[in-house]
C-alpha cells in the first residue's frame, strides 16, 4: 500500500497486522493510494483473477480481472477498508484480505471546529440578546420614571381632596364602620360552622379508608417473577446434566477422555462430545456459539493436544477412546 500524493510513501509492505488493530490514520493531504496485491497459490494454478472494493467509498465488488493493482485518487476524509479476494482456475475463491485506514478531515471540517463554531454562534446570539434586553430595560425605566412622576402628582391632588371629604363624612363613615363590623362578625361565624362541617366530612372519609384495609399485592405476579429467576438459576446445570446423560449413553466416554487427557479444558471436553456424536462443524459452531472457522481451529488444537496424527481421523480416534 502506497500513498501517492506529493511523494510516494509506502504505508504497508505486506508484513504485520492489517486488521482493525492495524488501522493507519493519515493527514488529509495523503488522499491518493496505490494498492498492489497477489495470491500465494501454487504455480501450477494459472489464470488467477482478482476482485476488490474500497468500503466507505464503494459498496460493489469490481469485475474479476488479472490486474494486481488498484489506484484511488482524491479520496474524501473518512474511514475506509480496502478488500481484495482471488479466484483460481478451479473456481475457488480465497478469503477476503483487508487493509484499514482513515483520512483525517481538514481542521475546519472537524467535529471540534464545528462545536467551537456552534458555541461561538450561541455566544454571539446571547450577546445580541443581552444588548437588546438592556436597551429595552433602559426604555422601560425611563417610561416608568415618567409615569411615577405623573402618579405622584395625581396622588397629591387626590390626597388633598380626600382630606377635605374626610372631615365632612366622618360621621357617615363611623356608622358604616359599625355596620361593616356586624356583617363581618356574622360572616366569621358562618365560616366557622362551614369549616367544622368540612372537618367532620373529612374525618368520616378517612375512617372509611382505614376500615377498608391495606392493598393486597397479586401473588400470581410474584410467582411469575420467581419462576423466571428460578429458570435463570437452572441454566448453569445444563452442561452437567448433558455430560451425565451422555456418559450413560456412550459408556463413560467423557470420564475416559478426562483420565487419558487430564489437561483438557471444559470447552475442549464439549468439543470431544460433539465430535463423538459425529456432528458437522456447522452444527458444532451453532452449539458452541462460535464460527465454523473457530470450530476448525479448536479441532486443530485438540488434535495437537491429544497428539493425534494428521492422517488419522479424529472421530475414529475418539471412538476408540470411548470403547476402551
Amino acid at each position: 500500500v502506497s500513498a501517492t500524493n506529493l511523494t510516494d510513501s509506502v504505508l504497508y509492505a505486506g508484513v504485520g497486522e492489517t486488521g482493525s488493530g492495524g488501522k493507519q490514520v493519515l493527514h488529509r493531504k495523503w488522499n491518493s493510494f496505490h494498492f498492489e496485491y497477489s495470491a500465494p497459490y501454487s504455480s501450477q494454478l494459472l489464470n488467477i483473477t482478482y476482485s476488490c472494493r474500497l468500503k466507505g467509498y464503494q459498496e460493489n465488488w469490481s469485475e474479476w480481472s488479472t490486474k494486481t493493482e488498484k489506484y484511488y485518487t482524491n479520496l474524501p476524509a473518512g474511514k475506509y477498508e480496502f478488500q481484495v479476494k482471488a479466484l483460481n482456475n478451479l473456481n475457488e475463491q480465497s478469503a477476503v484480505s483487508s487493509y484499514y485506514f482513515e483520512i483525517l478531515p481538514a481542521w475546519y471540517n472537524t467535529i471540534w471546529f464545528k462545536i467551537l463554531l456552534f458555541l461561538t454562534c450561541i455566544y454571539a446570539v446571547y450577546r445580541i440578546h443581552l444588548f437588546q434586553e438592556k436597551t429595552v430595560i433602559k426604555k422601560q425605566e425611563a417610561k416608568q420614571a415618567q409615569e411615577r412622576k405623573l402618579y405622584e402628582e395625581k396622588q397629591l391632588m387626590l390626597s388633598y381632596q380626600h382630606q377635605l371629604e374626610m372631615e365632612r363624612t366622618e360621621k357617615e363613615m363611623m356608622q358604616l364602620k359599625n355596620e361593616n363590623l356586624e356583617a363581618e362578625l356574622a360572616a366569621t361565624a358562618m365560616n366557622l360552622v362551614q369549616k367544622k362541617e368540612f372537618i367532620i366530612r373529612i374525618k368520616d372519609e378517612v375512617s372509611k379508608l382505614n376500615k377498608a384495609g391495606k392493598d393486597v399485592v397479586d401473588a400470581s405476579e410474584l410467582k411469575k417473577i420467581l419462576k423466571r429467576l428460578t429458570a435463570e438459576d437452572k441454566l448453569d446445570d445444563e452442561w452437567e446434566q448433558f455430560s451425565i446423560h451422555f456418559d450413560k449413553v456412550h459408556g463413560s466416554f467423557l470420564n475416559n477422555v478426562k483420565k487419558q487427557f487430564p489437561d483438557l479444558k471444559g470447552h475442549e471436553l464439549k468439543l470431544c462430545a460433539y465430535i463423538r456424536l459425529n456432528l458437522s462443524s456447522k452444527e458444532i459452531a451453532q452449539l458452541m456459539s462460535i464460527s465454523v472457522r473457530g470450530v476448525e481451529i479448536s479441532r486443530y488444537r485438540l488434535r495437537k493436544k491429544m497428539q493425534v496424527p494428521a492422517k488419522e481421523d479424529l472421530y475414529k480416534y475418539l471412538l476408540d477412546i470411548g470403547n476402551a
